[in-house]
C-alpha cells in the first residue's frame, strides 16, 4: 500500500521552520486513541517493582543439592562465593564449629545459625536440612515438593519480577508446576488439598496468559494484574504445616498489585 500524501496544512516559522500540522478532529481522535493503547501495552511489559518487594529466587543448583543431602550452610555459603573461614569470621564463630555444623556432627545453636543466615542473605529456615530419611519414596516426594516451591516462585518472579512479561515463559513454567503436581496427586498426596489449589492456579494462569496471547494489546495490563492475584494466593504458594519442610516459609506479600504499581 502507497504511503497516504501529507495534505495537512502547515504552520510555518518565520524562517520557514514547520511548527505546526492542522490534524481533523476526527483523526485526531483515533490517533489518541492509538497513543493510548500503545501507552497501556508498554506499561504493561515494562513494569518494575522493587527488588526489595521481591523474594529471592531459589537457583535449581541449590533446591537439588539440598534435596540430595548436602549441607544448607555450605551449600548457600558456596552460593554466595564464600570461604568457610570468611562465614565463620562473619558469624562469629570458629572455622572448626562452622566446619562441625556443615558436616553434621553439631546442629547450631539458635543463635548461631540465625547469625549464619543473616550473613549469608537468607531465612533461617533456608538453612533447615533436609529431613534425613532413608525411605527412596519420602526424599524423592521432599525434592518434587521443593521444585513446585520454586517453580511458584519462578512464575511469581516471570509475573512481577524486572524481567519483561513474556506470555511464553508463563505458559512454560505453568506445564512445568502442572506436571510436577500431578506426579503428587498420582502418589495420594495432597496435605489440605494444597494441590488441588496449585492444579486451579495453574489452570487459571494458563487461561489468562491464552487470553492475552489472543489479543495482547487489550488485555496485557489487566492480565498481568489477575496473573498476580493468582500467584500471590498463599494456597497455592505455600502446602500446610503438616506438609514436608522442603523450601522457605518467605511471608507472602498481601498486595503484590499495589507493590507492582
Amino acid at each position: 500500500m502507497a504511503p497516504k500524501t501529507d495534505t495537512y496544512q502547515t504552520i510555518q516559522s518565520p524562517d520557514g521552520e514547520a511548527l505546526f500540522k492542522l490534524v481533523p478532529v476526527d483523526e485526531l481522535e483515533t490517533l489518541k486513541s492509538h497513543a493510548q493503547k500503545f501507552l497501556d501495552l508498554q506499561a504493561a511489559t515494562t513494569a518494575r517493582v522493587s527488588p526489595a518487594d521481591l523474594h529471592e529466587l531459589i537457583p535449581a543448583d541449590v533446591v537439588h543439592r539440598i534435596a540430595d543431602g548436602d549441607s544448607p550452610v555450605r551449600v548457600w555459603r558456596e552460593q554466595r562465593g564464600l570461604k568457610a573461614v570468611q562465614l565463620a569470621r562473619a558469624a562469629g564463630i570458629s572455622p572448626a564449629y562452622l566446619s562441625e555444623i556443615e558436616t553434621g556432627k553439631k546442629d547450631g545453636t539458635f543463635r548461631t545459625m540465625t547469625s549464619i543466615a543473616a550473613c549469608l542473605g537468607v531465612p533461617l529456615d533456608d538453612l533447615a536440612p533436609a529431613a534425613a530419611d532413608s525411605n527412596v519414596a519420602e526424599r524423592e516426594r521432599s525434592a518434587r515438593i521443593t521444585r513446585i516451591r520454586a517453580q511458584i516462585r519462578r512464575i511469581e518472579e516471570l509475573v512481577v519480577g524486572e524481567v519483561d512479561f513474556n506470555t511464553g515463559a508463563v505458559r512454560q513454567a505453568a506445564d512445568l508446576l502442572a506436571g510436577e503436581a500431578q506426579q503428587l496427586l498420582l502418589e495420594e498426596y495432597n496435605p489440605g488439598g494444597w494441590l488441588d489449589e496449585v492444579m486451579r492456579g495453574v489452570e487459571e494462569i494458563t487461561h489468562l496468559v491464552q487470553r492475552a496471547e489472543g489479543d495482547i494489546i487489550e488485555t496485557a495490563q489487566t492480565t498481568r494484574a489477575d496473573l498476580e492475584r493468582v500467584v500471590s494466593l498463599s494456597s497455592f504458594r505455600k502446602p500446610p504445616v503438616d506438609a514436608p519442610e522442603a523450601a522457605d516459609d518467605t511471608p507472602v506479600k498481601t498486595d503484590p498489585i499495589q507493590a507492582a504499581e
